[in-house]
């Protein structure tokens, strides 16, 4: 699958950045892969000597499950208030709740090759596109909330909130 920039640091390879799919369709609704590429050494130098140098995550972003009142909090987070026209783009969207933490994490992995990773990074986008609701249907936190429950930002699902 491929990816395009989204979002980050012109040298997004030392400062991390985020890469987005095509629009993609479950049958149900239509939901983005977001690729957050993290550089260790800018967060925590000693991850890198039990992670790697970089992190390369997978995550599920659907604005449509979000919902309105998840959009307007991730908008607040940005500073903006939803009325702006660009708020109606689908790629602004994601990146706010992306950042804002209304995703399902479908795959990461960590090591010393941002080429390596990024290749199976997409590889795995091919995966999870393909068997999209058995990578929702499985908990992504350990209290058991689903991925489908994640992707509308009820993370407290598991424990019956």
């Amino acid at each position: 699958m491929r990816f395009k920039f989204l979002t980050g640091d012109m040298n997004w390879e030392t400062y991390g950045g985020k890469f987005i799919s095509r629009k993609l369709n479950n049958g149900e609704f239509d939901y983005y892969l977001v690729m957050d590429i993290l550089n260790w050494n800018e967060v925590d130098s000693e991850a890198v000597k039990t992670n790697g140098q970089y992190c390369v995550s997978l995550h599920s972003v659907s604005p449509s499950e979000a919902g309105s009142d998840n959009l307007r909090k991730a908008f607040e987070c940005y500073g903006l208030d939803g009325t702006e026209d660009f708020t109606s783009n689908p790629l602004v969207q994601v990146e706010c709740l992306e950042s804002y933490g209304v995703y399902t994490p479908v795959w990461s992995a960590s090591g010393n090759s941002l080429s390596k990773l990024m290749r199976e990074a997409r590889k795995q986008a091919d995966v999870v596109h393909g068997l999209y609701g058995f990578y929702m249907d499985r908990p992504v936190n350990r209290i058991g909330t689903s991925g489908w429950d994640a992707q509308k930002g009820n993370i407290l699902a598991g424990i019956g909130l």
